[in-house]
């Protein structure tokens, strides 16, 4: 009996399994990427429309075309109305802070403002104070 060159049945079949296995693999780790890139999009978005709404809001508040008293303490989501982007929900909440406060010297007039934005499972919060002196 002579003898040839090449690949036996068994061997073709255990390539076959080695490669699907690997694919199966591959597939997992893409999938996996895939969901981390889209909430990666949903917190970069977030921070955008947080962002727009913090400076919308520091804009009401600063001379020479804003004041102080333009953001009322419990205005809420109002302050920002206009800026919703689909698919986002939006909190503002503006209260005032006790006078000498460990963040607010005494005479100074403050405010905390705190906007959270949330689609899915991205959140974001933006905290800032505002100060009048």
């Amino acid at each position: 009996m002579s003898r040839r060159a090449g690949f036996s049945m068994i061997e073709l079949i255990m390539v076959i399994v080695i490669v699907a296995i690997a694919v199966v693999g591959i597939g997992a780790a893409f999938a996996h990427m895939s969901r981390s890139l889209a909430l990666n999009e949903d917190l970069q978005r977030a921070s955008q429309v947080a962002q727009e709404c913090a400076e919308h809001i520091l804009s009401l508040a600063r001379p020479p075309r804003g004041h102080y008293v333009a953001v009322p303490v419990g205005a809420g989501s109002a302050l920002c109305n206009g800026m919703a982007a689909a698919g986002f929900n939006r909190t503002v909440n503006v209260s005032a802070m006790a006078a000498a406060a460990p963040l607010c010297a005494a005479g100074w007039n403050c405010k905390r403002v705190q906007i959270s934005v949330s689609k899915a499972g991205a959140a974001v919060e933006v905290n800032f104070m505002i100060v009048q002196y």
